[in-house]
């Protein structure tokens, strides 16, 4: 009689009934990849040539749970640290020194200011130094230094700014910067000295009395004259001549007086110009910066993490890394939307975001639950189909028997 054929089907629904549950369940968990049942016949014995057509099926069994890492949609957060990747590869997270990996991009900072996940698990990466250069060697625990940006004294500066070819000389020889008959226009650059205080470096342009195409500058920070007065030349069509425009001015400490060390300037004025066109500054660029208290983080598409500082500078802290596998649908799911590798997945290939073959990173996103439950419900119906009608196999079955025992 079929009564294990009917038990084997009614068994295999019934794994078939909880996977597509489970995929229901986690309609709405993050990073959750759906599953499904793959069944497999069984005879009772193997057929040895004699005749095919005498076998009989012995039932079914499940010969596999699949995983589908299919792309799931995006849910736009505010949180800085939510991540999605867009593509292949998995987040790599610490458990207790052990690697787990995930696609559920649930990051924040715990009181160490580690990036954990929302189990705590630690996200993995590389470090970086002081000054933001990435730290490749090894991979470590990502962790973001809170502590204030130093200032940084201005050392270079390049200024863009056209003089007027037309403008008359100035009526006064003698430079003073209260008298505009003694110069024709002027800039100013904001620049710190090594303790983060601004000073304002005033240029003021004066053309030469005897010389054609030739101007002077003079210096001023602060209102007072510092440095030597330099000498620009240009060439006939309006550009610096060749070994003009580039100087160095110094600003002794005790000019600054206030503790800060001396500055060093390095001036670049070799984009300038002189046309006919109004006098006009078209840029003032410096490298100096005041200190900053960290005011935010924000991650890039290539996994860079990055502290925002309330001085508009930015420092990388770390850079994220991804986990590929040759064979995803080895990977071994240990719940909270995590998985382990093992000898069917292969070992991880690491990686920076949008190399290779690995996915880039979308910040401020989560990627949601691959499951789609209008395909669920249909499954859930055909699963239930398949245990009653396996019940209803046993229970013909059952009456075939009272049959004969009636018989006898």
């Amino acid at each position: 009689m079929s009564f294990g054929i009917g038990l084997s089907g009614m068994k295999a629904a019934k794994q078939d009934l909880e996977v597509v549950s489970n995929n229901i369940a986690n309609s709405n968990t993050v990073g959750f990849k759906s599953s499904r049942v793959e069944f497999a016949d069984v005879y009772a014995s193997t057929y040895s040539g004699s005749n095919s057509r005498v076998v009989n099926g012995a039932g079914v069994k499940v010969s596999a749970i699949s995983q589908s890492f299919q792309q799931g949609n995006f849910n736009y957060t505010n949180g800085v640290l939510d991540m999605a990747i867009t593509g292949n590869g998995f987040f790599v997270v610490n458990d207790n020194g052990s690697y787990l990996y995930s696609r559920a991009g649930y990051f924040d900072l715990d009181r160490d200011n580690y990036v954990v996940d929302n189990l705590g698990n630690r996200l993995q990466g590389f470090a970086s130094d002081t000054s933001g250069n990435i730290l490749s060697g090894s991979i470590t625990d990502l962790q973001i230094d809170s502590s204030d940006m130093p200032a940084q004294a201005t050392t270079a500066l390049e200024g863009l700014i056209n003089l007027d070819s037309r403008s008359d000389i100035p009526s006064v020889a003698t430079f003073s910067s209260s008298d505009p008959n003694s110069y024709n226009t002027t800039m100013a650059f904001n620049v710190y000295d090594s303790l983060g205080n601004p000073h304002t470096l005033g240029l003021y342009f004066a053309k030469d009395q005897t010389v054609a195409n030739q101007w002077s500058i003079h210096y001023q920070l602060d209102g007072a004259d510092v440095g030597t007065a330099n000498t620009l030349n240009f060439d006939t069509d309006g550009q610096i001549s060749t070994g003009s425009g580039s100087y160095t001015q110094t600003v002794p400490a005790a000019t600054l007086a206030n503790g800060a060390d001396a500055l060093n300037l390095n001036l670049d004025l070799t984009n300038m110009t002189q046309l006919g066109i109004s006098s006009s500054v078209n840029g003032a660029i410096q490298n100096g910066f005041p200190p900053g208290k960290m005011a935010g983080i924000q991650v890039s598409e290539e996994g860079q993490v990055q502290a925002i500082y309330s001085n508009g500078q930015t420092l990388t802290q770390g850079q994220i890394i991804l986990a590929g596998f040759t064979n995803e649908q080895g990977l071994q799911p240990v719940g909270d939307s995590l998985w382990r590798a093992g000898y069917e997945s292969g070992d991880p290939a690491y990686g920076l975001a949008g190399t290779g073959t690995l996915g880039s990173l979308q910040a401020g996103a989560l990627e949601l639950s691959n499951v789609d439950l209008s395909i669920e419900l249909v499954r859930l119906i055909e699963a239930q189909r398949n245990y009653q009608s396996n019940a209803k196999t046993i229970e013909t079955s059952n009456s075939l028997t009272q049959t004969l025992m009636n018989i006898i």
